[in-house]
This record gives C-alpha cells, structure tokens and sequence, in this order.
C-alpha cells in the first residue's frame, strides 16, 4: 500500500492500493472497475471518515470523469431530483484540475464496457497492446499537457521489480520506447470524482439476473426501473441504458449511477451500442426521446424472462417466449420502430396490470346442487328454488353468485315468491361502478329491495327466504334474510356465515330456551324476516358478513366449500353431519347426493335444496 501521492505538477494520482483525501474522508483505492460509461472510470474504494469518532470505514463507489461528460449530466439530474428514493446518495463529489490514473494492465483494453462509442478514440483504445502484465497504463489529465490537454494513455514501467530482473532485462527496456496513445477525448482540464456507496454485489441487478426467479418477480423488478424512468422523464430527461451491476434491488431498488440520463431531445455526438440501448442510437442522427427508455425497459424484461440479454445484432426478428400479455409488451416495447413503442406512463400502467394478473389465482369453481320435494304429503310442490350465475368481469375478475330461496304461502305462492326472487338475483344487470366492496354490497342490497318489491306486488300472501353468496376473484359477500342457511367449510372445519331470521333463534339469543331445545320447539319454522312480508325493507333488514365477520368480504382460500341449503336439509342433517360428509367425498357431486340422501332417510317432512360451490385457485 501506498500513501497518498501527488506529482510536482500537483497531480493527484489515482490507481490501486493508493490512498488520498478529499473532503473529510480518507479514500483507498482497491480495485479499478474499468470505463462502465464512455469516458468516465469506475473504482471499488474503502471510505475512512477522518474525523473523530465517527462510523467505521464502508466500500465506496469512485467515479472520474470530465466536467461536461456523464458526470456532468449526473450532476445536474441529481440536483433536478433531489432526495428521490431509488438513487443513491453521494458521500462526497469534487472537481480536481489534474489527474493521473495508473489503471493496471489486464484493463486495456476493456472488453467489458457495456456501451461504446462509436468515435475513433474508442478505436484507438482497443488498438493498444500489452506485451507484459508488469506495465501499467496512466490516464494522465492535466491542465498544463500539450496537444489542447487531451488524456494520454502511457504505457510505463512497474516499480515493483526485483533488481535483479531489472538488471537481466536493462539491455532490452532501454532500447524499447512507449509512445503515448490517446484513449479518449476530452477537452476539459478538470475532472469531476464523485463518490457514493458500493452497491451490495449480492443484491445488484446483476446478481438477480444471474438467478431463478419467478415471472411476477420479473414484472416487480421492471416496473421499478420502468417507474423511475417514468418519473426522470416528468422532469424531461431519459434514461437510455442501464448499467445492471450498479443497480441494487430493493424496496425500492436505487441507482448508483445515472450517466445513462439525457435531457430529452439532445442528440449524442456519436453513436451508442449496447444490451439495453435502442437500435436507433447506433446512429447520433436521433433526438433523445421516452421511446429509448421504454426500448430499455423492454430489454430488461426479456432478459430477465430469457436468461439472457438481446444480442447487439438481435433488432427486427427477435425470439420472444410465447407467454400471453409478456408477449405483445416485448414485441411493442423492443419494436425497431420508435412510435410503435409504449410511452412510459402506459407501459407502466400496463405492466402493473399485467403483474396482478399474473399474482391473481386464476379460480375454478366446482358446481354440485340437489332439491327434491321431500316426502310429506302436505307438500306436493317444491317451493325452493335456486341458481347460479357466472360472469367474467375482466381479465382479474371473475364472478360468481349462487343463490337460494325457500318459498312459503298456501297454494302454489311460495314457489312463485322464491321463483321471482332467484329471477331478479340471476337477471339484474351489473353496474358500472362495480370495484370496491362498498359498492358491491350496495348493489347486493338493492337486488334484495328490488325483489322484494316484486314480490309484494305480485304475490299475495306469500313470501320467501333468500340467501345469496357473491364471490369476485377472492372476495366472498353474503346478503342472506330468512332462516335458509349459508356455511363455509375450510380446512375440514365448517363455520354459519349467515344468521337464522327465526323465532327459535332469537329465543336462544336471548337465553330463554338452549340450542338444542331449539330443534324440537313447535314455533321453529316462524320466520321473523322474509321478503315479500311487508312493502320496503328497512335499513339493516338484509344481514351481510358484517353480523358474523369483521368486514363486508372476507378472502377465499383454496379449496374452500360454500354450502347454500334450505331450512329441509339443515333441520335434519347437523353441521357436523355436513362436515363429515363433505370431508369424506372428494367428489362434490357425490357429497351432495349423500346428504340428500341423508334427508329423505329421516323423513325429509319439507323440500330440501343444496347448493355447494368448491374453490379451486391456480396460479400461473
């Protein structure tokens, strides 16, 4: 290690294992990262505050470059932002008026920059040759050089021989000459170092492309870069590449760099190449423009998608995976077209949608029902009625609503009240405003007014029980009045979501008769709520989730059972009769037509009817 080191033309020296201050930090150079951005050199540093009993020393992040280069615009962009929450803050920035950078030899050329300019400094570069890992290349940057202070590349002699090499090789060194040879171009005298935190090399975007990872983590990580970018270029700048390894993913991901940032419509004095550029910056005709950024945004999906970056040639007849909505976003965003591609505010619109759709269980519902008569000769009609509907609301959404009604009047009013009443449920149309549960519940309620009032004008001296379960992608709803009954079985545990509008049942809740004394009093088929009984409905008359649960919805888990029956299966057949049965028959069918079964076994004195409905979720 050396100590901090300057020339007698005050130059301050920069190469590995050298240490120098700027500000009130000590800096040790440990390892030269190579020219990530045109013009502009990387280094891993340790940061030393010099102050008293302050924190420890951290890894760094030291950057070099010209004062109207990368990070010039960086600079400017910076202060455009300010305190944003995915960039990385800087620990110190400076501008020095002379700069010396020893790079090592195993440097020159650097093959790994991602993007390159098209200029013939660039070639020049890539023309050096070194013949020996003991030289050492120095970018000298100095006000005071010849031919209008353009760096130099000098290839120069390492020190750290043994003297007896130096003596076995002197005869050959004296006689060889190293001509300097200009690696870029730079009309500058002063330089800007800006230093920042070191990216975590475990959690960079270089490291997570390397890994396993899933399609909706994929679309996460996107559409942080994709919101970022959206938000750089409110304030009229674009971003037109990404540099993976100096990203960190995160909550939220932060970018240790930004010299990739434009000001929109500034056209580039060369052209630009890389894995995340658009084609069109191969030539520097193109005004800076969002499509570039979308463009980039595009290439880190697929690369993310594909395990492997687009190819430098690989513009027109791009494989895409055959994987619908990532599909058409690729094709769009990677188009070679500049207009065809989506402005950043849609293209993160539409890959925020397209994640939840791909995190949304796509949900299949077993359907097993059965109603009969019964057996008593006073009931020669069946007076239950009930239904299912199903619906696709959107590509998220799908609906399902079931629904059973037992009727109740002398002749044949009681199938005409709960026929009109599951009618009315099965027919009425979806509202527009339809996405949040206030809403839903209010049209549920309505649906129960509406049938109501239906009834009352068109049935005399009859009326129904309705009981209705409403689920939307995971997001169960009940609207229930009557004494038919809706359970939920989860897990081989069932559970009552609705409540027994009945005499019998508030008698026990108020503790002058027991539960079981409730099954053989003579009054347990008076109803105290039931559509069709009185002309309106008053507010809280129709019971939703909000009596037995804590909120209007609750949320379905896989493999869930929803039993909707008439008062003829649960007066015969005991919730741990249901359940046992249910537990037992993986078949739906076959669970329902044994608990029908059941009821006629005993009797079956009134029309039993049983819906159930079983959730199935997959997820892509």
């Amino acid at each position: 290690m050396t100590s901090p080191s300057s020339d007698t033309n005050n130059n301050l020296i920069i190469q590995e294992n050298q240490i120098f201050s700027i500000e009130n930090f000590q800096i040790e150079v440990l390892l030269y990262l190579g020219q990530l951005s045109a013009n502009i050199h990387y280094f891993q540093v340790n940061i030393s505050p010099t102050d008293i009993d302050t924190s420890p020393s951290k890894l760094g992040l030291l950057r070099v470059g010209s004062t109207g280069g990368g990070l010039h615009r960086e600079l400017q962009l910076r202060e455009i932002l300010g305190d944003y929450k995915m960039i990385a803050g800087l620990i110190a920035h400076t501008t020095v008026d002379s700069v010396i950078i020893n790079l090592p030899s195993s440097s020159i050329p650097n093959s790994e920059t991602p993007e390159k300019q098209q200029d013939d400094t660039e070639t020049a570069t890539e023309d050096i040759k070194i013949e020996s890992k003991t030289n050492s290349v120095s970018v000298i940057y100095n006000e005071n050089t010849s031919e209008e202070n353009e760096p130099k590349a000098v290839i120069s002699e390492d020190k750290s021989h043994t003297s007896s090499s130096l003596e076995t090789d002197s005869e050959y060194l004296e006689d060889e000459y190293y001509p300097e040879i200009e690696i870029n171009s730079d009309d500058s005298p002063s330089k800007f170092i800006l230093i920042s935190d070191f990216p975590e090399d475990t959690k960079t975007l270089e490291t997570w492309l390397k890994t396993e990872h899933s399609l909706e983590e994929s679309l996460s990580v996107t559409t942080q870069v994709c919101q970022f970018f959206r938000y750089v270029h409110e304030r009229h700048w674009c971003f037109i590449s990404i540099e993976p390894k100096l990203v960190q993913i995160g909550t939220p991901s932060r970018f240790f760099d930004l010299t990739s940032a434009y000001p929109v419509g500034e056209v580039l004095p060369s052209g630009l190449q890389g894995n995340y550029c658009a084609s069109e910056l191969t030539y520097n005709k193109s005004p800076i423009h969002e499509s570039m950024s979308s463009y980039t945004v595009g290439a880190l999906l697929y690369h993310s998608i594909h395990k492997q970056p687009l190819s430098l040639h690989q513009t027109i007849d791009i494989e895409i995976n055959p994987i619908p909505r990532i599909y058409q976003i690729l094709k769009i965003c990677l188009s070679p077209i500049p207009e065809e591609r989506f402005p950043l505010s849609q293209l993160l619109s539409i890959l925020l949608e397209t994640r939840q759709v791909i995190r949304t269980p796509k949900i299949q519902w077993n359907i097993a029902s059965q109603s009969t008569v019964g057996l008593s000769t006073s009931r020669l009609q069946n007076e239950d009625n009930y239904g299912i509907r199903q619906q696709q609301l959107s590509d998220l959404e799908t609906m399902i609503l079931g629904v059973v009604a037992d009727g109740m009047g002398g002749m044949s009013q009681g199938e005409i009240a709960s026929k009109l009443a599951v009618q009315t449920v099965l027919e009425e149309p979806i509202p527009p405003e339809f996405k949040t549960v206030e809403q839903r519940n209010e049209w549920l309620m309505s649906l129960f007014k509406k049938a109501n009032e239906i009834i009352s004008k068109n049935v005399k001296d009859g009326g129904t029980t309705l009981s209705l379960v409403l689920a939307i992608a995971q997001k169960l709803m009940i609207a229930h009045v009557g004494d038919s009954r809706i359970y939920l079985l989860r897990q081989g545990e069932i559970s009552q979501l609705s409540e027994d509008h009945s005499l019998v049942a508030m008698l026990v809740a108020s503790g002058e008769i027991t539960a079981a004394e409730s099954l053989e009093h003579p009054d347990r088929n008076v109803l105290t709520k039931s559509l069709g009984s009185k002309r309106r409905l008053s507010d809280g008359y129709v019971q939703n989730l909000r009596r037995t649960t804590q909120d209007l919805s609750t949320t379905l888990e896989n493999g869930d059972i929803l039993l909707l029956c008439s008062d003829g299966v649960w007066d015969l057949v005991m919730k741990d009769e249901l359940t046992e049965i249910f537990n037992s028959n993986q078949d739906l069918k076959s669970a329902v037509d044994k608990t029908i079964e059941r009821v006629l076994d005993r009797g079956a004195s009134d029309n039993a009817t049983l819906l159930a409905l079983q959730c199935r979720m997959d997820k892509l």
